[in-house]
């Protein structure tokens, strides 16, 4: 499978943007352990420049967020550039202060899908993003959305504390008019690293999936997408991963082959989930964008080298001599790195864990 990318060619066509790490909440889950705006962020000449640069790269769509994207000036002006240039463009939001005037912004700058996180029901959600408010204020926010005619889509962590209400929140969803819902592991990394009692164990995951596949199957919206970071390979991956598609499983993580992501100063990585200073490694940074152009760092060749020089033998654990190891590459790097410090074993694979 790894051939098939390298012959298609190595384009960025995903990337996801930190585009500032200032936020007004404190998440226990998040990753970046966002809250300051870092000193030496981007300035709008060099955004504008990598907007530019991505676009040249073939990048097809882009997530914009944070920290929470909208506190820093220019995100709708960064939209409006994107869709100048042919790149669909989104923005996730925590929804704290969203308005009408965001709102109206958005719209006019061309958005592609909007998002808003939401990790639970009231008292949940409340809990894990420390905002007494925060439940009320992002179903208002979702609501101002859809009514000014935005594609909106929501974006859940699951964790121990919202395990038992992920049915509940697809009927809340589907009443406030989100058009697609995305529910991907929470990872001890970051912040989650210190609430380790939150992360799903084996056994939860093994119910977690037909539960996902159910909601998948029944048809009814939102339309729900599991990430890259739920499966693989059980009886439901069809169903999960890309039903009707051309290659309806797993085919390893892409970070670095056609998945790019790009802090607010400017460091690139293949994943922007994986980590870097803030969580103490510079391991998986391939360079920043102030000293090396983007197409220089996507070219390199020994660049993002734990998944385009991926060897089996490097399969770690339970995943070393999986009959799917060569085409997995032992799952979701990030949730490897969250788990063991290192890629190339997964520790919550359906298919390993349901295997007879």
């Amino acid at each position: 499978m790894l051939r098939l990318f390298h012959r298609a060619g190595l384009i960025p066509r995903r990337c996801t943007w930190e585009i500032t790490l200032a936020c007004n909440l404190r998440c226990g889950h998040c990753g970046s352990r966002a809250g300051q705006a870092r000193a030496d962020e981007l300035s709008r000449e060099e955004a504008l420049r990598v907007v530019d640069e991505l676009a040249a790269l073939g990048c097809r769509h882009v997530t914009l967020g944070g920290g929470e994207p909208t506190l820093r000036a220019d995100w709708a002006e960064l939209l409006a550039r994107f869709r100048e240039r042919g790149v669909l463009a989104s923005l996730i939001s925590n929804g704290l202060t969203w308005s009408r005037e965001h709102t109206a912004r958005a719209r006019d700058s061309g958005i592609h899908r909007l998002g808003f996180s939401l990790d639970g029901l009231e008292r949940t959600h409340n809990c894990v993003r420390r905002a007494n408010e925060g439940y009320a204020m992002v179903l208002r926010a979702i609501d101002l959305a859809a009514l000014g005619g935005l594609e909106v889509v929501a974006v859940t962590h699951v964790t121990r504390r919202n395990l038992a209400e992920l049915e509940e929140l697809h009927a809340l969803l589907a009443r406030h008019g989100v058009a697609a819902w995305q529910v991907q592991l929470g990872v001890p990394s970051g912040n989650l690293a210190e609430d380790r009692e939150s992360v799903l164990g084996p056994e939860e995951l093994v119910a977690l999936v037909p539960r996902l596949a159910t909601l998948c199957r029944s048809g009814a919206r939102p339309a729900l997408f599991p990430a890259d970071n739920i499966g693989y390979y059980g009886e439901h991956e069809e169903t999960l991963r890309n039903p009707g598609g051309r290659i309806p499983f797993w085919v390893g993580c892409r970070a670095g082959l056609d998945v790019l992501g790009i802090e607010s100063h400017g460091d690139v990585k293949g994943c922007l989930s994986l980590p870097s200073e803030l969580n103490g490694r510079r391991d998986f940074v391939e360079g920043n964008l102030r000293v090396r152009s983007l197409a220089d760092l996507w070219h390199d060749p020994d660049a993002f080298a734990y998944n385009r020089r991926f060897r089996p033998e490097q399969l770690r654990g339970a995943c070393a001599g999986c009959e799917w190891g060569e085409i997995c590459r032992g799952g979701c790097t990030w949730t490897s790195v969250g788990h063991h410090g290192h890629p190339h074993e997964f520790p919550l694979c359906y298919h390993r864990l349901t295997r007879r």
